[in-house]
């Protein structure tokens, strides 16, 4: 794939020019491109055509953008912690639209690490991103993770409650976290997750529809705010939070 077909991809596709600026194109550009050479020999995303890197994670983590803006203030510098971020999305595609949020990438698997630091470094946002290597459900109980961030996303993570226990006790009192889902799936998780959201401190703010009109897609990010201070008992070790 030549430089040129790449751009041209990003360019062409009518989501993105909506939302980022020539300049933030062409750090995506440089994003992907990285993305693509480390995924000849680590496995980052399951495929690494243009065109599945465009629509299925470049496209998907732009959706979170108005919403984050929504719920942000632009006037001042706030953080952002993306949980098992993997190669990267949403939170370097939310780092690189969103210039106001300092965002730090979570990811237990140190190649990934690798990889995520060294194209941070390429992307030269305004506020530099940070790659932690470490688990979400040990860092939110140290104090230096713990109820500090503003925002927090997961993607593909699990299901509303186990992502919520990961998420919210890294989450600042009036801090909200922003989770990708299907209509199906908050159908069948949500029973479970309001009950681990009223012992978290946390409630459900809106479920905003992502289908465009005439879509059968039935994809939808839940929007969840902290209320109060979350127990010291959150969040459990991952073998307990995996078995609930």
């Amino acid at each position: 794939m030549t430089k040129d077909s790449l751009k041209e991809a990003l360019e062409q596709n009518k989501d993105i020019p909506s939302l980022l600026a020539p300049d933030q194109i062409a750090k995506v550009e440089v994003f992907l491109k990285a993305l693509i050479t480390f995924n000849q020999h680590t496995n980052l995303v399951a495929k690494s055509e243009t065109a599945t890197l465009i629509d299925r994670h470049v496209v998907d983590s732009l959706s979170l953008v108005p919403i984050i803006n929504h719920y942000s203030d632009i006037e001042k510098v706030q953080s952002l912690v993306d949980v098992g971020t993997g190669g990267g999305f949403p939170g370097t595609i939310v780092a690189i639209a969103c210039e106001n949020l300092e965002v730090s990438l979570l990811e237990a698997t140190a190649k990934k690490c690798r990889f995520l630091e060294t194209a941070a470094a390429q992307i030269k946002v305004k506020h530099p991103i940070g790659v932690i290597n470490g688990r979400a459900e040990e860092l939110g109980n140290l104090a230096e993770f713990r109820e500090t961030f503003d925002f927090a996303t997961a993607r593909a993570v699990g299901t509303v409650a186990l992502v919520a226990e990961l998420l919210i006790p890294l989450l600042k009192v009036g801090g909200f976290a922003f989770l990708q889902k299907t209509d199906r799936q908050l159908q069948e998780e949500m029973p479970e997750a309001e009950i681990r959201l009223e012992q978290l401190g946390a409630t459900v703010e809106e479920v905003i529809s992502l289908a465009a009109e005439g879509s059968d897609s039935g994809r939808v990010v839940l929007v969840l705010g902290k209320k109060s201070k979350t127990p010291g008992d959150f969040p459990r070790p991952w073998s307990r939070i995996k078995r609930d």
